[in-house]
């Protein structure tokens, strides 16, 4: 280390900002030390040492605020000139007080030095500049007070210079033993951010594996859907289906536990029914209460607010959750769905049912990522876990909490507030303009993976719109040159061109149409990708696996606003990834 970063270790906020939090303490033992002067030595005493510390409290607060908007600065005779004042005045005053006061003073400078040198110590985690300029003065009145004081021999000099000794190297081993601690949370720290960031891009790199073939497996499942099927092909083409999106429910719930812990999870603010949301969630469950024998019931308070401003996407899957574990923890009985205005405001929704209820150990972990009761209930009844820790942070992001209410063998009831306010019903939509068509479109699909072009072709070719097919940028850009194309969709990773470049050139005019609406098909669904895909010139995006009537209808308006002379007919629609 450097002369500079020596000097300026820890100096630059982390000192200042230990200095300022205990400035109570520090003048707590002012008042202290100043009525202990003012009974032994008088009034003037008294005056003299709180003027002086005074002086010193004024000159750090002042260092403090100009280090706070001046970081970069380095003043060496300020930032440690300032600290070392503050230490020799204490260690005079003690010295003093010891060398010419009574006995009760001479025991009271001596835990006044004991104390600075406690308070030099804490500094040694993250400032050894700050350490060696407060030290010395302690260290330097205990030795100089016993030859003030006089009266010692030679023996019982050698006993008070054997003391100091053993005193220092204790007071060195500790700072040493201090400053290695803290190096070492400092690296522990680092490693876990390092181990935090590897595995978001972890998460984002299997987001994106997984998405890949669930598009295949998923899109064509719905273009044989469109097929003449018999009944038990059927049966067994809606199983894949809903195998399909349970598969993707466990997905996007690990995608948005890791956007709950990197803080990038965003909640949108619009008007929303709640007893329709919540009527929804009634229909969605009831042939499963139904089906198992249960009794889902729904009740809103007259007092419920009709509209409220929140995120309905993000309410209807806390309930979501919460109905569906008392459904599947439920085997006889019913299943309640309260919901009433809070006490204090907002909204509360309460799920009740008579299952198997939780132990009081069971609920302290509940809410805990990939946590369950035990091993038996996720053998028993499956799943991951995730539901519950999801819902917990989403009501916390809307300024609420969950609780739960439990016993073994008598049922849980879970209540959630949410300080979600009022709103007005929106303003009544304009009548609809005619219908979108997208017969003899055509559409350039750009892919490396052949079976995601086989799923863009049946879905896009099942409407009628004419699909052509590259399967990188710079093939895209060669049939670009040559063709006219309404619509283009672009895969974002491709080898020898991928999307981002590919758009970037076409932008350029090396395509031969600079305008042309390209819409990013893309398998990441980490926070943030929407907005950076939108920055390198995408016109719209929609995430993978492919949801057929979302693709369609983003086709079809981006097809009308390229041959519309006027341009988009609207705001262009942004696909949630």
């Amino acid at each position: 280390m450097g002369l500079r970063e020596f000097l300026n270790d820890g100096l630059n906020g982390a000192a200042l900002e230990m200095g300022r939090r205990s400035a109570s303490a520090r003048l707590a033992a002012t008042a202290l030390a100043g009525g202990l002067l003012a009974f032994h030595f008088g009034p003037m005493a008294c005056l003299a040492w709180l003027a002086v510390i005074g002086v010193l409290e004024g000159l750090l607060r002042i260092l403090h605020r100009y280090v706070t908007a001046h970081p970069e600065q380095l003043i060496v005779p300020l930032r440690l000139g300032i600290p070392a004042a503050y230490s020799m005045a204490w260690a005079t005053m003690a010295g003093l007080s010891w060398a010419h006061g009574p006995p009760s003073m001479k025991f009271a400078a001596i835990l006044f030095l004991f104390g600075l040198m406690l308070d030099a110590l804490k500094y040694s985690a993250i400032s050894r500049s700050v350490l060696l300029a407060m030290a010395p003065p302690p260290f330097i009145a205990l030795t100089v007070a016993p030859l003030l004081a006089g009266g010692f021999k030679a023996w019982d000099l050698a006993v008070v210079a054997i003391t100091l000794a053993a005193l220092l190297a204790y007071f060195l081993d500790t700072s040493r033993r201090v400053r290695a601690n803290a190096v070492a949370l400092e690296q522990a720290q680092a490693q876990a951010t390092e181990a935090n960031r590897a595995k978001s891009a972890f998460v984002a790199m299997m987001s994106h594996e997984l998405r890949t073939p669930m598009n295949g497996v998923l899109g064509l499942a719905h273009a044989l859907g469109t097929t003449r099927l018999d009944a038990r092909q059927a049966d067994y083409l809606e199983m894949i289906i809903q195998s399909g999106d349970g598969l993707m429910t466990i997905l996007n719930d690990i995608l948005d536990l890791s956007k709950v812990e990197a803080g990038k999870l965003e909640l949108e603010a619009e008007p929303f029914e709640i007893r329709r949301l919540a009527s929804q969630i009634h229909l969605v469950w009831s042939q499963t209460a139904q089906q198992k024998g249960l009794v889902l019931t729904l009740d809103v308070a007259p007092g419920t607010p009709t509209w409220l401003l929140g995120d309905p996407m993000r309410v209807r899957q806390i309930l979501l959750n919460l109905v569906s574990n008392a459904l599947k923890f439920t085997e006889v009985g019913r299943i309640e769905i309260r919901i009433a205005p809070g006490e204090a405001g907002g909204v509360d929704i309460t799920v009740v049912d008579t299952g198997v209820g939780l132990s009081v150990e069971q609920q302290v972990t509940l809410f805990s990522p990939f946590s369950q009761g035990d091993r038996s209930t996720a053998r028993r009844f499956g799943g991951t876990g995730l539901g519950l820790a999801i819902s917990r942070h989403l009501a916390q992001l809307m300024g609420g909490q969950i609780t739960v209410t439990s016993a073994p063998g008598q049922g849980s009831a879970f209540r959630v507030h949410l300080a979600l306010t009022p709103a007005q019903a929106p303003a009544a939509l304009e009548p609809a303009g005619p219908a979108l068509t997208v017969e003899g479109v055509r559409v350039l699909v750009v892919d490396d993976n052949r079976v995601n072009q086989m799923v863009a072709r049946a879905i896009l070719e099942s409407a009628g719109i004419v699909v052509e097919t590259a399967n990188d940028g710079r093939q895209a850009l060669a049939r670009l040159r040559v063709e006219n194309f309404d619509v283009v969709l672009m895969d974002v990773h491709m080898p020898e061109m991928d999307g981002v470049e590919a758009v970037r050139r076409i932008r350029a005019g090396e395509g031969g149409r600079p305008d042309i609406p390209i819409l990013a098909l893309t398998a990441d669904a980490m926070a943030g990708e929407a907005e950076r895909l939108l920055a390198q010139g995408f016109d719209d995006a929609h995430p993978k696996p492919i949801q057929p009537a979302g693709l369609l209808a983003a086709v079809a308006r981006m097809s009308r606003s390229s041959t519309e002379p006027d341009g988009p007919a609207g705001p262009v629609h942004f696909a949630p990834i």
